[in-house]
């Protein structure tokens, strides 16, 4: 399947805009759904205006992987003794 080559002609609902301008709980922080695709995208102020971030719709991104441990910063030598 070839990789799209146009990102979205990407909107947000009246709602979701709202929310974006109160922004009392930092709402621009979250992912909000796309009202052309329904994906769901980060916002971004631009020009004084909230626009969803560029993204391809049938493009399925991976989720990140999060490490199970982390590494401790004591040498292995010290932490015996």
């Amino acid at each position: 399947m070839p990789t799209p080559a146009k990102p979205c002609n990407a909107s947000f609902s009246d709602e979701v805009i709202s929310a974006l301008i109160a922004n009392n709980d930092r709402a621009q922080w979250m992912t909000h759904p796309c009202s052309v695709c329904g994906q769901h995208v980060g916002a971004r102020l631009h020009l004084g205006k909230w626009s969803p971030e560029p993204h391809w719709p049938s493009v399925s991104y991976a989720p990140r992987a999060v490490r199970a441990e982390k590494r401790s910063r004591v040498p292995a030598n010290q932490a015996q003794g």
